[in-house]
């Protein structure tokens, strides 16, 4: 799919999203970002619509009425974003996913001067309906610039120490016969912190473009971390669970050293061996 038939997909809902607008001056502005509106990797078949609603009312928002007004919702719920506002996530039709983020002026104004804006749209953005001037101030605050997020010594440090030991705290739970923590544990805990270090490594390394929570990791990072990752996952397993804690403790290390020897950062030895033995001693 091009980037004009996602235009197609989507553009009675972003008709009808307008002319709402248009209709009720309690909107301020309506602005779409995300893939929609990148020039790198853009929308494919797979793409969702992305828009900021900057209203002085988002109570009918957050009901969910509003949204009922721009096409057939099949599923629907809310959660919270950025800046204090809260987003209604649903899928129109069959698969038509759209996500809007909700706001106040007040909150919008805030996550712009603070910078909380400039995260999800400087990969780029498109003003689809402006009551209160947002096409010149929107530009002030937000740049077509990604800065890649660099530890300090401290956090690393930190999350460092908070990987090891939940390496032994993960582990003690598998030994225990806790399986479902123990899995929940290296899937989703160790995995966090694993990411952070991936990042860290690749942007230490080559300054790369590591996005965010882990999105287009197989497009950016280096075919031996994609490779050690195939071992870092469970099944719902004891044994699989016990080797996937063994690698993604393994993978980490070596990565973590190498961030600590680019940086010039003092690296924990101590709590890399601790876990080290435990898992020797005990798994």
């Amino acid at each position: 799919m091009s980037t004009n038939e996602f235009t197609d997909r989507y553009s009675e809902i972003k008709s009808r999203l307008r002319q709402f607008a248009e209709n009720n001056k309690e909107v301020h502005a309506v602005i779409a970002i995300g893939s929609s509106t990148r020039t790198d990797l853009p929308a494919d078949k797979y793409s969702d619509l992305d828009v900021i609603i900057v209203t002085e009312e988002p109570d009918g928002w957050y009901s969910g009425e509003y949204s009922s007004l721009l096409g057939k919702v099949s599923i629907s719920f809310i959660e919270p974003t950025l800046g204090g506002g809260k987003e209604r996530r649903c899928i129109f039709d069959e698969d038509k996913d759209v996500d809007m983020l909700i706001f106040t002026p007040e909150q919008f104004d805030k996550a712009l001067s603070d910078g909380a804006a400039q995260w999800v749209m400087n990969r780029g953005y498109e003003i689809i309906f402006d009551r209160a001037g947002y096409s010149e101030s929107v530009g002030k605050y937000v740049k077509p610039v990604v800065n890649s997020p660099k530890m300090t010594e401290a956090e690393f440090a930190n999350i460092v120490g908070n990987f090891y030991f939940h390496i032994i705290w993960g582990s003690k739970k598998l030994l225990r016969g806790e399986l479902w923590s123990a899995v929940i544990c290296v899937n989703s805990y160790l995995k966090s912190m694993l990411l952070k270090m991936i990042e860290q490594y690749h942007i230490a390394a080559s300054d790369t473009d590591v996005w965010h929570d882990g999105r287009f990791l197989d497009r950016w990072a280096e075919p031996e971390v994609l490779n050690a990752l195939s071992s870092c996952f469970s099944h719902y397993d004891n044994t699989d669970c016990e080797n996937a804690i063994k690698a993604t403790h393994a993978l980490f290390a070596k990565l973590s050293r190498a961030v600590a020897e680019k940086r010039g950062y003092n690296y924990p030895y101590e709590a890399e061996s601790c876990a080290a033995r435990f898992l020797k001693e005990q798994l």
